[in-house]
């Protein structure tokens, strides 16, 4: 697999160049037909689809209304992510989904169409920030679903970012962060509690 560059490229390389070429070695599903979507804001960024269809794939840079999933973050952001280790386990969680091309890969396997479709039919903006860590906050967006971006979040999620390393570490479960404040979610609390419940399914 291609390897991210050491230095920061641009947004439009990264999903336009990078991406193919990481996807180009992935044995993709031929019965899989998703788009998701990125979105990238601030300058020097933009929306891109990546089309994953009949076993081959395909990015375009336009609107990602279509989409069955998005990523939304800003440049700084995507940029901290990938680059600067910024937003802890989440951070990695969305710069192996990013740098995988989101399926066909070790770390990235063929996306389950049944979960994902439930998934998509719930809608709505998950939030996740990650407070206290270096170089400041970090936030990430899924949208779940087509259609447009809602403006404010459906449902916002809170940790700060020793918590999140101590989730990671398996110092901390979960569950007991979210009991404990450690985790605050604001908003519809419903929302997250449904993703669970298919996540929990498909797993069972």
């Amino acid at each position: 697999m291609p390897e991210l560059p050491s230095d920061p490229i641009t947004p439009q390389q990264f999903m336009e160049e990078f991406i193919p070429s990481t996807l180009a070695e992935a044995t993709l599903d031929a019965e899989t037909d998703l788009k998701l979507g990125v979105q990238i804001d601030g300058a020097g960024g933009g929306q891109w689809v990546l089309h994953l269809s009949g076993g081959g794939f395909k990015v375009d840079q336009t609107p990602r209304d279509e989409a069955a999933f998005t990523l939304v973050q800003s440049v700084d952001d995507w940029r901290g992510a990938l680059w600067e280790g910024r937003g802890g386990v989440f951070g990695e969680q969305a710069s192996t989904l990013l740098t995988s091309g989101g399926a066909g890969t070790a770390e990235a396997p063929p996306p389950n169409m049944k979960v994902l479709e439930q998934l998509e039919a719930l809608g709505g903006l998950i939030q996740i920030t990650v407070t206290g860590g270096e170089g400041g906050d970090w936030t990430t967006g899924f949208k779940l679903g087509p259609g447009a971006l809602p403006d404010e979040p459906t449902t916002q999620i809170k940790i700060d970012a020793a918590d999140a390393a101590a989730m990671q570490s398996g110092t901390l479960d979960p569950m007991q962060a979210f009991m404990s404040g450690k985790i605050q979610v604001i908003g519809d609390m419903a929302l997250m509690m449904q993703m669970q419940a298919i996540a929990a399914s498909a797993g069972s």
